[in-house]
């Protein structure tokens, strides 16, 4: 039997996974999925290519060297990178990134989310929603630390996603997961609290006109208000890493 000898670069840490390589994943996986509905002669053949993709993706393999691997190597590489999926994944509110030349730039979490402005607001709304603009979102949440003092710090100035959003599809993927499900938490909160008072004055409404709907009016807000709870944690499900033991 021919010695195989490839140089496989397997991250021992979610840190060592970039965000855009988490996007490259997410696509194929999305893809395979669509495929697979109702298919599931598909759904077998999509797991073992998306095994071979996360190969690809995260250590750097060519499909074709993936083939060579021995059974019990492929297997303990899947399983590496399972393990760096099931780490938990905290706000991480400053990182450092070093560009090609050496250049190291500290970046920092929007200090008070409360006080962004509404273009910072409308910006991570409209990028947050979907995966393959997630670098965008993350260039609004995360800039430059231009002002540090006794541990609190000021960021730059926004200036639209475009500016970093190429830089942070380079950063560590569990500083965006992490803020990814910071924001949402906080955006269920926030949308509890509101249609909580929504709530209270639609009933009290109806209590002061004593219209005989009221019971059938409120029974439906609080519908609303459960769709929107189950909506939110909905968000908050971060798609796992999948892989089948060959």
């Amino acid at each position: 039997m021919p010695v195989i000898d490839l140089e496989i670069k397997v991250p021992q840490k979610l840190s060592a996974i970039k965000l855009n390589q988490y996007q490259q994943y997410l696509k194929i996986l999305k893809g395979i999925e669509k495929d697979a509905e109702g298919d599931e002669s598909v759904n077998v053949g999509g797991n073992e290519f998306l095994n071979l993709k996360s190969l690809e993706i995260f250590c750097g393999l060519e499909v074709k060297e993936s083939y060579k691997l021995p059974l019990s190597v492929f297997d303990s590489v899947l399983g590496q990178l399972a393990n760096c999926f099931r780490e938990q994944t905290p706000r991480v509110d400053r990182f450092t990134m070093t560009d090609a030349a050496g250049k190291t730039i500290e970046f920092g979490l929007i200090p008070n989310i409360s006080e962004m402005s509404f273009g910072e607001y409308y910006d991570l709304d409209s990028y947050i929603q979907e995966w393959d603009t997630m670098h965008k979102a993350m260039a609004v949440l995360y800039r430059p630390v231009v002002l540090d003092t006794k541990g609190k710090y000021l960021i730059e100035e926004y200036q639209g996603s475009a500016k970093w959003s190429d830089v942070m599809a380079e950063m560590p993927v569990n500083v965006a997961l992490g803020a990814y499900v910071f924001f949402y938490r906080l955006g269920s909160k926030l949308s509890k609290h509101t249609m909580n008072y929504l709530l209270e004055e639609a009933l009290a409404k109806e209590d002061s006109t004593s219209q005989p709907t009221s019971e059938k009016s409120g029974d439906g807000i609080s519908q609303f208000m459960l769709w929107q709870e189950e909506m939110l944690e909905g968000l908050t499900r971060l798609p796992s890493f999948h892989y089948t033991s060959a």
